[in-house]
Protein backbone atom coordinates (compact mmCIF):
# COMPACT_ATOMS: atom_id res chain seq x y z
CA UNK A 1 0.00 0.00 0.00
CA UNK A 2 2.77 2.43 0.92
CA UNK A 3 4.47 1.88 -2.43
CA UNK A 4 1.28 2.86 -4.27
CA UNK A 5 1.39 6.29 -2.62
CA UNK A 6 4.73 6.91 -4.35
CA UNK A 7 3.16 6.16 -7.76
CA UNK A 8 2.33 9.38 -9.67
CA UNK A 9 -1.09 8.05 -10.74
CA UNK A 10 -2.28 7.29 -7.17
CA UNK A 11 -3.65 9.22 -4.23
CA UNK A 12 -4.55 8.24 -0.70
CA UNK A 13 -3.12 8.02 2.78
CA UNK A 14 -1.82 5.82 5.54
CA UNK A 15 -3.10 7.16 8.86
CA UNK A 16 -2.88 6.39 12.56
CA UNK A 17 -5.43 8.13 14.76
CA UNK A 18 -6.56 8.24 18.36
CA UNK A 19 -9.00 10.20 20.43
CA UNK A 20 -11.88 10.43 22.86
CA UNK A 21 -15.16 8.55 22.37
CA UNK A 22 -18.51 8.68 24.13
CA UNK A 23 -21.91 7.10 23.75
CA UNK A 24 -24.34 9.52 22.11
CA UNK A 25 -26.61 9.06 25.15
CA UNK A 26 -23.75 10.26 27.42
CA UNK A 27 -24.55 7.31 29.72
CA UNK A 28 -22.23 6.80 32.69
CA UNK A 29 -19.37 4.40 31.93
CA UNK A 30 -19.58 4.95 28.18
CA UNK A 31 -16.71 7.45 27.80
CA UNK A 32 -13.22 6.32 26.83
CA UNK A 33 -10.61 6.12 24.11
CA UNK A 34 -10.49 5.24 20.44
CA UNK A 35 -7.59 4.20 18.18
CA UNK A 36 -7.31 3.28 14.52
CA UNK A 37 -5.00 2.37 11.64
CA UNK A 38 -6.23 3.23 8.17
CA UNK A 39 -5.24 2.92 4.53
CA UNK A 40 -6.89 4.51 1.50
CA UNK A 41 -5.80 4.41 -2.12
CA UNK A 42 -7.26 5.42 -5.46
CA UNK A 43 -6.48 7.10 -8.75
CA UNK A 44 -4.89 10.56 -8.81
CA UNK A 45 -8.01 12.15 -10.32
CA UNK A 46 -10.65 10.10 -8.48
CA UNK A 47 -12.74 12.36 -6.24
CA UNK A 48 -13.57 9.42 -3.93
CA UNK A 49 -11.17 6.60 -3.03
CA UNK A 50 -11.56 3.29 -1.19
CA UNK A 51 -10.69 3.20 2.51
CA UNK A 52 -10.00 0.30 4.92
CA UNK A 53 -9.38 0.69 8.66
CA UNK A 54 -8.90 -1.34 11.80
CA UNK A 55 -10.38 0.52 14.77
CA UNK A 56 -10.97 -0.05 18.43
CA UNK A 57 -12.75 1.76 21.20
CA UNK A 58 -12.67 1.13 24.93
CA UNK A 59 -14.97 2.51 27.62
CA UNK A 60 -15.76 1.27 31.11
CA UNK A 61 -18.96 -0.47 29.99
CA UNK A 62 -18.30 -1.31 26.34
CA UNK A 63 -15.52 -1.83 23.85
CA UNK A 64 -14.92 -3.36 20.47
CA UNK A 65 -12.57 -3.88 17.58
CA UNK A 66 -13.89 -3.31 14.07
CA UNK A 67 -13.00 -3.61 10.41
CA UNK A 68 -14.17 -0.48 8.58
CA UNK A 69 -14.80 -0.37 4.81
CA UNK A 70 -15.70 2.90 3.17
CA UNK A 71 -15.00 5.77 0.82
CA UNK A 72 -12.80 8.83 1.41
CA UNK A 73 -12.65 12.27 -0.18
CA UNK A 74 -9.58 14.37 0.61
CA UNK A 75 -9.32 18.01 -0.40
CA UNK A 76 -5.66 18.90 -0.92
CA UNK A 77 -4.11 20.59 2.13
CA UNK A 78 -2.60 23.85 0.87
CA UNK A 79 -1.74 24.12 3.80
CA UNK A 80 -5.25 23.29 5.17
CA UNK A 81 -7.81 21.07 3.48
CA UNK A 82 -10.63 18.81 4.60
CA UNK A 83 -11.68 15.19 4.39
CA UNK A 84 -14.99 13.33 4.43
CA UNK A 85 -15.17 9.61 5.15
CA UNK A 86 -18.21 7.34 5.13
CA UNK A 87 -18.87 3.63 5.23
CA UNK A 88 -19.65 0.73 7.52
CA UNK A 89 -17.96 -1.12 10.34
CA UNK A 90 -18.16 -4.34 8.36
CA UNK A 91 -17.38 -6.56 11.35
CA UNK A 92 -17.35 -5.71 15.06
CA UNK A 93 -16.30 -7.92 17.97
CA UNK A 94 -16.25 -6.78 21.57
CA UNK A 95 -18.15 -6.57 24.80
CA UNK A 96 -20.99 -4.47 26.14
CA UNK A 97 -22.19 -4.54 29.73
CA UNK A 98 -19.98 -7.53 30.53
CA UNK A 99 -21.20 -9.79 27.71
CA UNK A 100 -19.64 -10.61 24.35
CA UNK A 101 -21.06 -8.53 21.49
CA UNK A 102 -21.01 -9.06 17.75
CA UNK A 103 -22.18 -6.73 15.00
CA UNK A 104 -21.95 -6.05 11.29
CA UNK A 105 -22.75 -3.27 8.81
CA UNK A 106 -22.78 -0.50 11.43
CA UNK A 107 -22.84 2.88 9.65
CA UNK A 108 -20.06 5.40 10.36
CA UNK A 109 -19.25 8.87 9.03
CA UNK A 110 -16.31 11.18 9.73
CA UNK A 111 -15.30 14.68 8.70
CA UNK A 112 -12.37 16.86 9.58
CA UNK A 113 -9.44 19.06 8.66
CA UNK A 114 -6.22 17.98 6.97
CA UNK A 115 -3.17 20.11 7.71
CA UNK A 116 -0.13 19.57 5.47
CA UNK A 117 2.98 20.43 7.44
CA UNK A 118 5.93 19.54 5.21
CA UNK A 119 6.77 20.37 1.64
CA UNK A 120 8.24 17.48 -0.29
CA UNK A 121 10.21 17.52 -3.51
CA UNK A 122 8.03 17.55 -6.64
CA UNK A 123 8.76 16.40 -10.19
CA UNK A 124 6.39 17.83 -12.85
CA UNK A 125 4.06 18.99 -10.07
CA UNK A 126 3.74 15.49 -8.57
CA UNK A 127 5.20 14.84 -5.10
CA UNK A 128 8.13 12.41 -5.14
CA UNK A 129 7.42 11.57 -1.48
CA UNK A 130 3.99 11.57 0.19
CA UNK A 131 3.60 14.69 2.36
CA UNK A 132 3.04 14.49 6.10
CA UNK A 133 -0.44 15.49 7.27
CA UNK A 134 -2.12 16.09 10.59
CA UNK A 135 -5.84 15.29 10.77
CA UNK A 136 -8.37 16.62 13.27
CA UNK A 137 -11.79 15.05 12.92
CA UNK A 138 -15.04 13.92 14.40
CA UNK A 139 -16.80 10.61 13.76
CA UNK A 140 -20.32 9.40 14.45
CA UNK A 141 -21.17 5.70 14.32
CA UNK A 142 -24.11 3.51 15.22
CA UNK A 143 -23.21 0.05 16.50
CA UNK A 144 -25.66 -2.56 15.21
CA UNK A 145 -25.33 -5.56 17.52
CA UNK A 146 -26.69 -9.03 16.77
CA UNK A 147 -26.38 -10.11 20.40
CA UNK A 148 -28.65 -9.30 23.36
CA UNK A 149 -27.22 -5.80 23.91
CA UNK A 150 -29.11 -2.85 22.41
CA UNK A 151 -27.78 -0.95 19.41
CA UNK A 152 -25.81 2.11 20.45
CA UNK A 153 -24.43 5.30 18.93
CA UNK A 154 -20.92 6.64 19.59
CA UNK A 155 -19.32 10.00 18.89
CA UNK A 156 -15.53 10.34 18.60
CA UNK A 157 -13.15 13.28 18.36
CA UNK A 158 -9.76 12.25 17.00
CA UNK A 159 -6.30 13.46 16.11
CA UNK A 160 -4.30 11.63 13.45
CA UNK A 161 -1.01 11.54 11.61
CA UNK A 162 -1.00 10.54 7.94
CA UNK A 163 1.33 10.30 5.00
CA UNK A 164 -0.33 10.55 1.65
CA UNK A 165 -1.18 12.40 -1.49
CA UNK A 166 -4.47 14.21 -2.01
CA UNK A 167 -6.00 14.17 -5.53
Amino acid sequence: MALLLFTPACSGWLRAEGGFTTSTTLAKGRQGGSVGLEAAVGGRHDPVIMDVALRGKVTEGAGDASLFLGALHIHRPEPVGFYVLGGVNFLQLGSADGDVSFGMFSPAAEAGLVIGFTDKKKVNGVPVEPPDMLTIGTRIEYDLRFTSQPHEGFWTVNLGYAIGVAP
